[in-house]
């Protein structure tokens, strides 16, 4: 209810209308008191009470409603619908179903002049309500896919003494293909790990949550490229037969020093924001997981000095910024100073007024506070 068009309904009710030959066609959505139509062409109103809607009795039944003549039917002769507008004579509707199996909307036609309606048209209606359950149940899947991976996202913990901390998660088309994990090392150090599996949907989140999984499995023990050959030597098979790989930063900070060691697989755009105004781009250590036989990565050091701050961003950021690296940068200028990380990170990532995305953003800031020392 009350979410915007779709041209994906929009594009079936505008088909019915010429399909039928009708002056209406709409896809209805029924709550507690009120249906709202999704998508509709033709004298017809987005939103309005229920008693005497066509749509109200439709649900009550499994099987298409066809009213030739509402002036000579019962049921709703009396309707204000029929009586007042959009003045319905004719009507023909299927029963939409939710997640659960009850009936939460309907596919209807409607039409101000009494008319007759052919078996062939009626199977025809019913072709095109069984597209639209089709789309309706892939919303469901994908929004409680992207419920689902919400959850399983860590909580982002606090930051280490002396530091502060921002994230975001922006997936593209409800779940995401990227992911990132935070945390304290066995041995004290605080790590950063952010990737992005490729492409975007229901695959590429499946594949980010295994290559999470197993960056997690790791135990986060190792040396940076030493996790990678072991993530590497778990998931290279698997990756193979999906023909799907995955770009990943990971990075293991002393929170006393500000010395990171890090290693990265074709990620490519994690900067260190220093205090006096200048920003230094982290280079890729090696391949992408999956996209080569047999890798290897290097280890790589920097220092986070007072003031200083690390940014590990997925290429839907850089997507953001009309992928341009200049224009990027000088986005990632604005954040120094002493803006919170959790502000400075939503600012950079956020899409209002900027070309339409068809890319996940996701990124982390980790700043070292100017008084640590």
């Amino acid at each position: 209810m009350d979410t915007p068009p779709e041209e994906r309904f929009d594009r079936i009710t505008r088909l019915a209308q010429g399909l039928f030959g009708v002056s209406g066609a709409s896809i209805c959505l029924l709550g507690e008191n009120r249906q709202y139509l999704k998508s509709f062409v033709g004298p017809l109103s987005r939103e309005s009470e229920r008693p005497g809607t066509f749509c109200t009795e439709t649900i009550k039944s499994p099987k298409t409603m066809i009213v030739e003549n509402a002036l000579t039917d019962e049921r709703f002769k009396q309707s204000p619908f029929v009586t007042g507008y959009p003045h319905i004579q004719f009507y023909a509707g299927c029963p939409l179903t939710g997640p659960g199996g009850t009936h939460v909307g309907v596919f209807c036609i409607i039409d101000q002049s009494p008319r007759t309606f052919s078996a062939e048209q009626q199977k025809i209606l019913e072709d095109l309500t069984a597209i639209i359950q089709r789309e309706m149940n892939l919303s469901w899947d994908i929004d409680n896919g992207a419920r689902v991976q919400r959850a399983l996202l860590p909580a982002t913990p606090l930051a280490p003494a002396g530091y502060s901390l921002g994230t975001c998660f922006y997936p593209a088309f409800g779940l995401s293909g990227d992911f990132y994990d935070l945390g304290t090392t066995p041995s004290g150090l605080f790590r950063v790990t952010v990737g992005d599996a490729m492409g975007k949907g229901i695959g590429p989140g499946l594949v980010a949550g295994t290559v999470g999984a197993a960056f997690a499995r790791t135990g986060w023990h190792a040396d940076p490229s030493r996790i990678f050959e072991d993530v590497a030597e778990n998931l290279d098979e698997t990756l193979a037969r999906l023909g799907s790989y995955a770009t990943v930063f990971h990075a293991a900070i002393d929170p006393v020093t500000g010395v990171g060691r890090y290693a990265d697989a074709g990620q490519g755009l994690s900067y260190i924001l220093r205090a006096d105004n200048t920003i230094e781009r982290l280079s890729p250590t090696g391949p992408p997981l999956g996209l080569v036989p047999g890798p290897n990565w290097d280890t790589q050091t920097f220092t986070l000095d007072p003031g200083d701050a690390i940014l590990v961003p997925t290429d839907g950021l850089l997507d953001l910024h009309g992928g341009d690296l200049g224009r990027l940068a000088a986005a990632i200028a604005d954040l120094r100073g002493d803006v919170d990380p959790a502000a400075a990170v939503r600012e950079l990532c956020d899409r209002r007024g900027k070309r339409v995305l068809l890319d996940d953003i996701t990124a982390v800031l980790l700043r070292r506070d100017t008084q640590s020392a």
